[in-house]
């Protein structure tokens, strides 16, 4: 490890993958999401090319955003805290941010499960409920996946890896040995 942190030597990409795993994480390659404008005649919206996943702390944050419905009782922009925790603000946060939201805050805060999971309750524009639907039918149409099978070639992939650290190990035994 001090050659990687002296520079002298630049790790494998399986060396990495191990070191990050022995410190608990997994290394994982994201999409990057591009936002395309749509404009219905009236009112521009921003609409992304995938979905995606947010990290739970932020999916179920709290957010400060203008309140509609206070607004419409009081005539006045009130703003507060709406907590994604709660599934009805979520659903009004995720109308709220679909409409008039720019990028990071989408990004942010909306989590693509989640949005198919409320999409039949949110309240849009028709045109853009028709701009966002090929995304949720892409992800209500995921593939049929098999339990035991997932598992088994979990198992063996873990086996193999294991089988790896083992010969690594040996080799590494083999070439003090010599040296000694």
């Amino acid at each position: 490890m001090s050659a990687y942190e002296r520079r002298e030597k630049s790790p494998s990409l399986k060396v990495i993958e191990r070191t990050i795993g022995e410190a608990g994480y997994t290394l994982r390659l994201d999409h990057t999401v591009d936002f395309n404008k749509f404009f219905d005649g009236q009112t521009l919206y921003l609409i992304p090319d995938r979905l995606w996943r947010v990290e739970p702390r932020l999916c179920f944050s709290k957010v400060k955003f203008p309140d509609g419905r206070a607004h419409r009782e009081s005539g006045e922009w009130q703003q507060r805290y709406f907590d994604l925790a709660d599934r009805d603000d979520r659903r009004r946060v995720y109308q709220y941010l679909l409409k008039a939201g720019v990028p990071v805050w989408i990004w942010r805060w909306v989590d693509g499960a989640l949005l198919v999971d409320l999409w039949d309750e949110l309240d849009l524009p028709r045109l853009l409920g028709v701009e966002w639907q090929p995304l949720i039918d892409h992800a209500r149409n995921g593939p049929q996946e098999d339990p035991i099978g997932v598992a088994h070639s979990h198992s063996r992939k873990l086996d193999r890896q294991e089988l790896d650290e083992r010969i690594a190990a040996l080799r590494a035994g083999a070439r003090r040995k010599r040296q000694q």
